[in-house]
């Protein structure tokens, strides 16, 4: 009898361990939540149609999450599972549409419609991985470093790398003049520069983009990247690094970078 109940317990724990580990496995599968570890002043969040709501230290966000911060002040740090994190500045609006983890990849994406965003990007690996933040003119890969990235009102984007380095193309440009395949949607296109690699590639557009080319430009650390709002990429070129340091938010993120775990 006391073999039976022995026997029992051990499948039980079995069966469970098992579930445990397919739940961990779906959730690792899964989008990923971000929390706010800093913030001040006036930041909110929406989720499609809802109405926005203040947010909290702590507050969990959700991919699709539509985050603002209003007045000179305001600013929030959003923390990624694997501990990369990204800033937004004073009167930004970012929605985070994707925050994937799975083993050995990660994809992070967002989108910054105005004002100033500073991220600080853990290693990726893996030739699927990517993190991103694309304004309305450029978008901004990278694996691995810290940079900022400001969407400006005259549609025009500028990209500073810190470390590392970043792949900064124009694709949104030639999005907009897209059209989606019958039944699909449609696919932004990706020449996956990588950092270390040409300086600068230029590459066919696919049919359903347009005839010209876009282009995507890899700038090293201490060096910048300007698009303009007709899309037109500069070459990288080294910014003062005293001078951007009397920027406040650059000089409030160096401290907060000081921090992290």
């Amino acid at each position: 009898m006391w073999r039976k109940k022995s026997m029992a317990r051990w499948i039980c724990l079995a069966v469970a361990l098992a579930v445990g580990g397919l739940m961990i496995q779906v959730a690792l599968a899964g989008e990923a939540t971000a929390k706010v570890t800093r913030l001040r002043g006036d930041v909110k969040v929406k989720y499609g149609d809802g109405a926005f709501s203040p947010v909290k230290m702590g507050t969990v966000l959700k991919p699709g999450a539509l985050i603002t911060t209003s007045g000179k002040k305001a600013r929030v740090e959003i923390r990624l599972a694997d501990n990369s994190v990204i800033r937004l500045g004073s009167n930004s609006k970012m929605t985070l549409q994707k925050s994937m983890f799975a083993a050995g990849k990660k994809q992070i994406s967002a989108k910054l419609w105005g004002g100033k965003a500073y991220a600080v990007v853990n290693k990726l690996t893996g030739d699927d991985s990517k993190f991103e933040i694309k304004t309305r003119t450029a978008v901004a890969g990278v694996r691995g470093t810290a940079f900022r990235i400001n969407a400006n009102t005259d549609k025009s984007t500028v990209v500073r790398v810190y470390t590392g380095a970043v792949a900064v193309s124009n694709a949104p440009i030639y999005a907009k003049a897209g059209k989606p395949k019958a039944g699909g949607k449609f696919q932004m296109p990706h020449q996956g520069v990588k950092p270390g690699g040409p300086g600068r590639v230029e590459v066919a557009g696919p049919s359903q983009v347009t005839k010209k080319e876009w282009e995507e430009i890899v700038a090293k650390a201490m060096q910048e990247i300007r698009v303009s709002s007709k899309g037109e990429l500069s070459s990288p070129v080294a910014f003062d690094a005293q001078k951007d340091l009397e920027d406040e938010w650059v000089a409030w993120n160096k401290s907060m970078d000081k921090k992290l775990p």
